[in-house]
């Protein structure tokens, strides 16, 4: 049961600043914030914050009025946030709001409501936050108040973003804003937590909606990345770096404005008509920025001269596929990359290039659940490595070894795979080619069973880059 009121992690009677944590649906100030408030306020740059929890209740029960007592609905504990008096102005000039999940929600609308506490944040720092809504909310709408307010077709969430919008609060006045998802995170997608906000207030780090918030150390991710917003520290490293996935985030929003001008304006427009790479590029772009769907619909309406596009929509289906489990985006990727390699390799000659990239693909969805074909999985492996190969393009290399990598793996030569990655791993990559490579690769690993021990040594290789 989640501990209601206010919870004090650090306090100083002369400090006129505060840091509030605010947990998610279900959740409990300290069981969610875990170790982060301590290894904070370990940080001497904070020592004139206070670091305090806010707290409310939030079961899985039934809320059926009369029968038994119904928790509070999103706008009535932003109501309870707004009016507790551990925060008012005559406590702190300053706040900064750091919530997870559902309680990213409460935050927001808080801050809608009351101009007054409004114009006391500096900061609110949104993890894994539905602040799209949630897709899948609405099957238990019946039940639940506060999962109906994160439906994403309901009135609440439908309303805040209005209000949010009308009242321009994206725009880093009065306030700075970061919205962080975490790389693995299946129950808030990247639409949703990242979607509605600008590219360069967006945020990734390692983790799915739970464990984004880990670590026993200053270095954690989640920490480094408060840190970074209270006191300009340095970014996390690596391939879901800020600093690198804001860069990169702003190098595909350079290729949105160039190839689809009106999208800027208009995300409904009329598609642009674009060659083969234009398409490709655009949907890459697209995807990058947060707006799977829209590069998905341009790649399933462009009529593909080659094999690259059919690679490009396979791919957008095949990471849909890992965040909502839709059987069909999966028959649909195995087909597209299948077409592929039998193209690439119908060609004269060969297009080696190609007919491995989509081979390792095929090999991995044979492997992946519910098919998990795993003599097919092989034989597709054998015709990778043979594909690999023949490969031509030397600035292709990086790819080659990624791919070898993961076939070796499924082959069962877990040790060879290993080695192929570190080796991948070690040559010059975009942020999002090694974020690419290791995505696959653990769970590549994790279908031939791999130790976990070894997934994280992998993980490690594409991460601790400079």
């Amino acid at each position: 049961m989640p501990t209601p009121g206010f919870t004090i992690f650090s306090s100083d009677p002369n400090n006129r600043a505060a840091i509030v944590f605010v947990h998610g649906f279900t959740g409990d100030v300290r069981k969610t914030w875990r170790n982060i408030p301590d290894l904070m306020k370990k940080d001497g740059r904070l020592n004139d914050w206070d670091m305090l929890g806010f707290g409310y209740v939030s079961t899985r029960w039934f809320d059926i009025t009369g029968l038994w007592t119904a928790d509070a609905d999103l706008g009535t504990i932003a109501t309870m946030l707004y009016a507790r008096p551990e925060l008012s102005p005559n406590k702190y000039d300053r706040l900064t709001f750091v919530a997870h999940s559902m309680g990213g929600l409460v935050v927001q609308q808080a801050i809608i409501m009351h101009s007054d506490l409004r114009d006391r944040v500096s900061r609110v720092v949104l993890f894994g936050t539905p602040s799209n809504g949630l897709v899948k909310a609405g099957f238990a709408d019946f039940w639940k108040r506060q999962v109906k307010n994160m439906d994403a077709n309901g009135p609440f969430v439908k309303s805040l973003r209005k209000a949010w919008d009308d009242q321009k609060l994206s725009t880093g006045t009065p306030f700075t804003l970061l919205a962080v998802a975490g790389e693995r995170d299946q129950f808030v997608p990247p639409e949703s937590s990242l979607g509605c906000f600008p590219n360069e207030v967006c945020r990734v780090i390692p983790g799915n909606h739970l464990t984004m918030l880990d670590g026993d150390t200053a270095d954690a991710p989640a920490v480094q990345i408060l840190l970074q917003a209270m006191a300009g520290d340095t970014a996390p490293r690596g391939a879901k770096s800020t600093a690198h996935v804001a860069i990169e985030k702003g190098e595909f929003q350079e290729i949105i404005r160039k190839l689809w001008p009106e999208y800027v304006a208009n995300r409904t427009a009329a598609f642009p008509a674009l060659d083969d790479y234009g398409a490709g590029q655009l949907a890459m772009a697209l995807d990058k920025t947060g707006d799977q769907e829209t590069a998905i619909k341009l790649l399933s309406a462009h009529k593909p001269a080659g094999t690259d596009v059919l690679g490009i929509l396979a791919g957008r289906l095949k990471r849909r596929w890992w965040l909502k489990s839709l059987q069909d985006d999966l028959d649909r990727a195995l087909k597209l990359y299948t077409e592929g390699y039998d193209e690439a390799t119908a060609k004269t000659p060969v297009d080696h290039d190609q007919a491995y990239y989509h081979g390792i693909n095929v090999a991995y969805l044979t492997l992946a659940p519910p098919t998990k074909d795993i003599a097919k999985a092989k034989e597709w492996a054998e015709k990778v490595l043979d594909q690999a190969k023949n490969s031509i393009d030397p600035q292709m290399k990086k790819w080659v070894l990624a791919t070898e990598a993961d076939a070796l793996m499924i082959q069962g030569d877990v040790q060879g795979g290993l080695e192929k990655h570190k080796q991948a791993a070690a040559q010059v990559l975009d942020p999002w080619e090694a974020l690419s490579m290791e995505e696959q690769a653990i769970r590549v690993a994790d279908l031939c069973g791999v130790p976990d021990e070894k997934i994280k040594e992998l993980g490690g290789w594409y991460e601790n880059r400079p």
